[in-house]
């Protein structure tokens, strides 16, 4: 039987992709694992793989089309294979509103939503004309030098996701720790920064506290316990904020970690996340000591469980064997879903990575 492809649910994304270009056509044997098409969020460009191997039978969406996740675009199967025409359990297709690529891209790009657009093209299609005279009538206003202006998709996006952690009960816990060690252990290392060692203390301390390591899925409800301990990192990007999802980082070495996450990092900012860098992950670290912040609280994102703030190296006086000195510290707050994690759970996840970056 043809197998159905789906548009996959990444986590860190919006909902909805924007399918940009098929990099097979129909009829093409396809292996499981390549690269089937490219897809668009707010946030990144991805290229989508296939999940199994075949002929690919028939493309339901076309380059261009918005799609939600879960939504059936391709199916695989072997040649004259029939292809069912409901599948069980599937919504139908919400209905698309005629209008020319030059429209959709347009509105994309001044976050004008095409239901709002009055269109003048034959049975009523949107044109670009429509769309600019659109964006006349939403674009920016200036009064007594205020201006307004239409929020871009990329930042509805993140206030959605926001809104949405705003309904998820959260606390936070904290704890200042010697930095002296993991200053110690990135020193002379090419590329190795406070930051990777932070990304390694994180995956150590979810595999010490596997229900840190875990999701709250609200159909049930149950938890996900993941498979892999994978840590997202926070990266700011031209009025963005983009998190890439860092490959079981205490796996690595601290050089190599560096690599991985300068290639993720610089995706990050092009919009170009491959797909290893989008895998789901219970946390994200969130590191502004490079900005002069102190300390911190992070939201955590509504498909995950915890953040971890982290703020600057401040040096501070501290008891020592030798008396009274200054001593390189620094701040970490944790915040978790308190659905996922209770108080105790979390004291021990954070005093784990304590415990790493002092070791």
């Amino acid at each position: 039987m043809a197998t159905p492809i789906r548009m996959p649910a990444l986590a860190q994304t919006s909902d909805e992709l924007r399918l940009t270009a098929w990099l097979k056509t129909e009829g093409d044997q396809v292996a499981e694992g390549e690269p089937l098409f490219e897809a668009e969020t707010d946030k990144a460009e991805l290229e989508i793989e296939a999940t199994v191997s075949g002929t690919l039978l028939r493309c339901l969406a076309g380059p261009g089309e918005t799609v939600s996740a879960g939504t059936v675009v391709a199916w695989i199967g072997h040649p004259g294979e029939d292809i069912p025409q409901v599948i069980p359990g599937a919504a139908g297709p919400a209905p698309r509103l005629p209008a020319t690529p030059a429209a959709r891209v347009l509105a994309r790009a001044q976050g004008i939503d095409l239901a709002q657009v009055t269109g003048s093209g034959p049975g009523g299609r949107i044109e670009r004309r429509d769309v600019l005279a659109a964006m006349d009538g939403a674009g920016p206003r200036q009064a007594d030098g205020e201006v307004t202006d239409v929020v871009p998709p990329h930042r509805r996006a993140i206030a959605a996701r926001l809104s949405r952690a705003a309904a998820v009960p959260q606390f936070t816990v904290s704890r200042t720790v010697d930095a002296r060690p993991a200053l110690a252990r990135a020193a002379g290392l090419d590329g190795v920064t406070l930051t990777h060692v932070l990304l390694q203390a994180a995956a150590a301390a979810l595999r010490a506290v596997p229900h840190v390591n875990r999701v709250w899925l609200d159909d049930g409800p149950r938890f996900l316990s993941l498979a892999h301990c994978h840590v997202g990192l926070a990266i700011a990007a031209d009025d963005n904020l983009i998190v890439a999802i860092i490959p079981e980082p205490d796996r690595l070495g601290l050089e190599e970690l560096a690599v991985t996450t300068r290639r993720a990092v610089d995706e990050g900012r092009r919009g170009r996340l491959s797909a290893v860098f989008t895998a789901p992950a219970a946390m994200t670290l969130s590191n502004l000591g490079m900005f002069g912040v102190d300390r911190f609280e992070a939201i955590v994102d509504p498909d995950q469980t915890a953040v971890l703030a982290v703020g600057r190296v401040v040096e501070r006086p501290a008891v020592t064997a030798d008396g009274i000195a200054a001593v390189p510290q620094l701040d970490l707050a944790l915040t978790v879903d308190h659905r996922t994690v209770d108080g105790a759970a979390a004291a021990r996840f954070l005093a784990a990575v304590c415990a790493e970056l002092e070791r």
